[in-house]
């Protein structure tokens, strides 16, 4: 249960036995009062304003994993009297039989007239549920006093399942996972044997050829004038193996692929990296920016990619006399954040690509698993505008004479892997 704080004086300080674990998530981590406004650390730990203040007077540190933290980076929390209200709790009187449950809005009604409410008789004093008192009373004070219900109450056994549930379900995810890891070796080691065996058939092929070749030298060295028509028919029968060593080589490559194009397609899809493109307009207009004023940036537009909501954000900077171009990956807030993993973990490459052959890139490589106290890839909040990339991929002039500025504007890309 968690008491409430500066919401209204019918709940404030009554403990309450919510339903929603989001409530838990709400609650300071050192006083467990849920307070009208709070403050979340980014280390996504949640303080009441009392108690950040005094993490702030002792060195500005998270008083639970010990990390330090800036005041540009919390988050500042503010909850509405109407969201707790609507909020599903238990009856206050749930530790003496009662088991409603509902919003808090209709708990305060159903409070005054629950029949588990309890009284003191004035004979005995003794504290009597309310429906009982007549009966106490004629018993001679004797019976029915009002007792908190043991521990198996309908209340805690739900509570004790769920928990039994929510930790059945974790194993079972981490299973899943696990078989998933599985999978994808055995398709890596599927993808690399097809490519060792064919590279294996190349070889001989090629092996072959260099053989026919030279024998089809000797025989022409040996070869007369007198002997022009068997040195025709040789010929053609040279053609002829040529012809069906080149059919049996197609065949087999014709095979080959169809083998790699099953492989990869029975990857499965979270599996595989994901690859968005942006192309970049104006480029004379930003260049032009770039060296009078010193700077110029631009977002690219939000996507979701394994549930995360990212962008692209490129810059031109004026450093002296040369413009560099400069590429990142930001992370804003999405609605699938309190069900994803924190701090972001995955390996993405940002990059620029020539519009006259793709397999020519200019790119950088992250790996965010060893960047994970980075305030970039910490569960985003609505103030942070700043991404992880290369402040320097290329410069403007080097973009320019390699050719991967075209018809006034510049491909770039954005892939993440699973």
């Amino acid at each position: 249960s968690f008491r409430v704080a500066e919401f209204s004086d019918l709940i404030d300080w009554r403990p309450t036995l919510f339903q929603d674990p989001i409530i838990a998530q709400r609650a300071c981590v050192l006083c467990g009062v849920l307070y009208k406004k709070a403050i979340r650390l980014p280390c996504v730990h949640t303080l009441c304003t009392k108690c950040h203040a005094q993490c702030v007077d002792k060195g500005s540190t998270c008083p639970v994993d010990q990390k330090p933290f800036c005041e540009d980076d919390v988050e500042h929390l503010e909850l509405s009297l109407k969201y707790i209200l609507n909020r599903e709790a238990a009856c206050w009187n749930t530790s003496r039989g009662c088991g409603l449950i509902a919003p808090i809005a209709s708990l305060l009604d159903h409070y005054k007239e629950c029949e588990f409410g309890v009284v003191a008789c004035c004979v005995c004093h003794s504290s009597v549920l309310r429906r009982d008192i007549l009966e106490h009373f004629k018993s001679g004070c004797r019976i029915h006093k009002a007792a908190c219900l043991p521990s198996n109450n309908p209340a805690a056994q739900d509570l004790g399942d769920v928990s039994r549930a929510c930790l059945e379900m974790k194993k079972a995810i981490g299973d899943i996972s696990e078989d998933l890891m599985s999978l994808q070796t055995s398709l890596n080691q599927c993808c690399e044997d097809v490519t060792e065996e064919g590279a294996r058939f190349m070889c001989q092929w090629q092996l072959q050829a260099s053989r026919l070749a030279e024998q089809f030298s000797d025989f022409s060295a040996i070869c007369t004038t007198g002997f022009t028509e068997q040195l025709s028919v040789l010929q053609a029968a040279i053609n002829d193996y040529k012809e069906n060593v080149s059919k049996e080589l197609f065949t087999q490559s014709n095979k080959l692929a169809v083998v790699s194009d099953m492989v990869c397609k029975s990857l499965p899809s979270n599996c595989r990296a994901k690859t968005v493109h942006w192309y970049i307009e104006h480029w004379v207009d930003l260049k032009k920016q770039a060296l009078e004023r010193g700077f110029v940036a631009l977002d690219g537009t939000k996507r979701t990619m394994y549930d995360y909501s990212v962008s692209q954000y490129v810059q031109l900077e004026r450093v002296n006399s040369v413009v560099h171009f400069g590429c990142f990956m930001m992370i804003h807030p999405g609605e699938h954040d309190l069900e994803l993993q924190w701090p972001f973990r995955n390996v993405y490459t940002v990059g620029v690509i020539h519009p006259k052959d793709e397999s020519v890139t200019i790119f950088f490589t992250v790996s965010a698993g060893r960047y994970d106290d980075r305030p970039y890839f910490q569960l985003p909040n609505q103030g942070r505008k700043r991404g992880f990339g290369r402040p320097c991929l290329a410069t403007v002039e080097e973009l320019e004479e390699k050719g991967f500025v075209q018809n006034d504007a510049l491909h770039v890309f954005l892939e993440i892997e699973p």
